[in-house]
């Protein structure tokens, strides 16, 4: 097991500029550290930036560590959602299930933002729906105010592919934040993508926030979900495990606008503005860890919560990192 025998003004390398690479590297800098951020991709080129973005923990395990990372996070947002500048602000969201059990995730939620735990689904009577007001993050100003606010703390973004570890310096710390590039770069095969399809429309303020927690239609792998945003709304989706096209489904298009529209008719009249695809990095269990041969530690594989678990995460990555130090 290799130890990081550092000081705080040792330099850090995260690999990576999508929400958990910019997150980390805020929470590194600011705590003393001097860090760098290496990417191939900016971070309005990356998966982060196609995200519906709102608080939720979905695809990714493990549920107890989930809970507790995303919970953090929660708090993180709530701070946030009071600087106008940030991107982020809380929305009315009601997620339908096709159980009564209660879901796991509603331990991450503090019990004052459940406004309703058994609200009547419009499409099915047996469904339940959970009402709540829960973080969204407007992908475009959020994540200029992520960059903003790590280069304001001291760090320093490099745009640059790495594709063999050796292209780094050896004296350097590694936070690795590649999400999906990490089955390449650390021939991670546990680490697989899953294609989400979303559209954006036109924004209209009658529209509240869903989303199924039950697949929708004959395909097992697409589900309705509708996020309200200040310049549209996006519509999902679907969630194809090991797809790594990036060609937009026309007819998946059409189902999504169906699926959504059975939960609000308005949005079959608004105007499709665009159609986007990415490939969140999905894995059986995400990846905070300190590596056991090599000066890295990992930070990969959030699935669809991505910004959900961010803050929780970049703070593991920190006592991580701390602990080692101690």
């Amino acid at each position: 097991m290799i130890r990081f025998l550092m000081k705080t003004n040792t330099s850090i390398t995260v690999l990576g500029a999508g929400v958990s690479g910019l997150t980390t590297g805020i929470v590194l800098a600011e705590n003393g550290y001097d860090v760098q951020i290496i990417t191939k991709d900016l971070p309005h080129e990356t998966t982060s930036a196609v995200a519906a973005a709102i608080w939720f923990p979905y695809e990714a395990y493990p549920e107890d560590k989930v809970s507790r990372w995303s919970s953090e996070s929660f708090q993180v947002f709530e701070q946030l959602a009071k600087i106008s500048e940030s991107g982020v602000s809380f929305i009315l969201f009601t997620a339908y299930l096709d159980t009564f059990e209660k879901p796991w995730w509603l331990e991450a939620l503090p019990e004052s933002h459940l406004l309703n735990d058994w609200e009547k689904s419009p499409v099915n009577e047996h469904h339940r729906g959970y009402k709540m007001n829960v973080p969204l993050m407007e992908t475009p100003i959020y994540l200029k105010y992520l960059l903003r606010r790590f280069l304001i703390a001291g760090g320093d973004v490099s745009q640059k592919e790495i594709n063999r570890l050796a292209e780094l310096n050896s004296d350097q710390l590694i936070i690795n934040c590649t999400g999906l590039g990490a089955r390449y770069l650390f021939d991670d095969k546990h680490v697989f993508p899953i294609q989400g399809q979303v559209l954006k429309v036109e924004p209209d303020a009658d529209i509240s926030g869903i989303s199924t927690e039950y697949p929708m239609g004959e395909h097992g792998d697409e589900m309705a979900y509708i996020i309200p945003r200040r310049d549209c709304i996006v519509l999902g989706g679907s969630a194809r495990k090991h797809e790594f096209t990036m060609t937009p489904d026309e007819e998946l298009t059409e189902r999504i606008i169906k699926y959504c529209a059975s939960f609000q008719p308005k949005i079959e009249g608004l105007n499709v503005l665009e159609t986007t695809v990415g490939l969140r990095p999905g894995r059986s269990e995400i990846r905070v860890e300190k590596d056991p041969h090599l000066p890295v530690i990992h930070n990969y594989g959030h699935g669809g919560a991505g910004y959900t678990v961010s803050w929780g995460c970049a703070h593991e990555v920190l006592n991580i990192l701390q602990n080692d130090l101690g």
